[in-house]
């Protein structure tokens, strides 16, 4: 499996259980829901280390938006949370093919990428071109 298609399955699949984690139309669902899709999306397309530097900028929105004591918080913290859970996935691939990840892995993470390669080992190629060239 190559890291584009990699990627998309982790993408694909996380909006998809966003969608079923927070159903409803309250406004702080909605907030939740198109926060967490946001920061799926914005992975989609990026390489490893795009994908550290967003996960950096996303982090530094969620904490201005914590010191705003603004409506929005949630809105960047679901965002953020799902940056960090593609790089914790996206790392655990990593790790398993021989390179050092992006974020420290977790299990949960280690347990996606494992049931996305196939638990026989499949091996994520990364090359330096950009996904889907």
């Amino acid at each position: 499996m190559n890291y584009d298609e990699f990627l998309s399955r982790v993408i694909d699949e996380g909006i998809e259980a966003v969608k079923e984690d927070y159903k409803g139309d309250t406004p702080a669902k909605k907030r939740k829901r198109e926060g967490s899709v946001k920061g799926f999306e914005e992975c989609r397309g990026k390489l490893p280390m795009e994908l550290s530097d967003l996960f950096l900028e996303a982090n530094r929105k969620t904490q201005q938006a914590y010191r705003d004591q603004g409506d929005d918080y949630w809105y960047w913290r679901c965002r953020e949370a799902e940056i960090e859970w593609v790089c914790n996935v996206v790392s655990a691939a990593m790790e398993n093919s021989g390179t050092r990840g992006i974020v420290p892995v977790t299990a949960s993470g280690m347990r996606k990428a494992a049931s996305i390669l196939g638990v026989e080992g499949g091996v994520l190629i990364i090359t330096d071109e950009k996904p889907g060239k």
